[in-house]
């Protein structure tokens, strides 16, 4: 029996799709274009632990396109990593478009899961 998805769902398939490309890619181009400056880099409290919870979340979105449980688990757990090691940035409202993405993952594999 074939798993049809209805067009709600492709809908919100599709937004969280391009949301998540649409942060990857600026986030790359933000980080690549701040590795070429020549200016003092952004110093957070603890960089590692803050360069690891961006990996986490943005690899999260990266892989909700295949697994939409797990990257959109592991994009939170890095957003809340980002949040609890960085707290200022809490105050920053584009930082929850990271966010919105995985929360669509989430909901569109809530929607989707099927009894087996």
């Amino acid at each position: 029996m074939e798993n049809k998805i209805s067009s709600s769902n492709r809908s919100i398939m599709w937004t969280a799709r391009i949301i998540s490309l649409i942060m990857i890619a600026l986030t790359l181009f933000f980080a690549i274009a701040e590795g070429i400056t020549e200016q003092k880099p952004y110093a957070a409290p603890t960089p590692v632990i803050n360069i690891v919870a961006g990996v986490l979340m943005l690899g999260g979105l990266a892989l909700a396109w295949k697994w939409e449980l797990y990257g959109s688990l592991i994009s939170l757990v890095g957003f809340v990593g980002v949040l609890i090691v960085n707290p200022s940035v809490i105050t920053a409202p584009a930082m929850y478009l990271f966010a919105v993405p995985a929360i669509l993952f989430l909901g569109y594999w809530w929607l989707n899961r099927t009894k087996r």
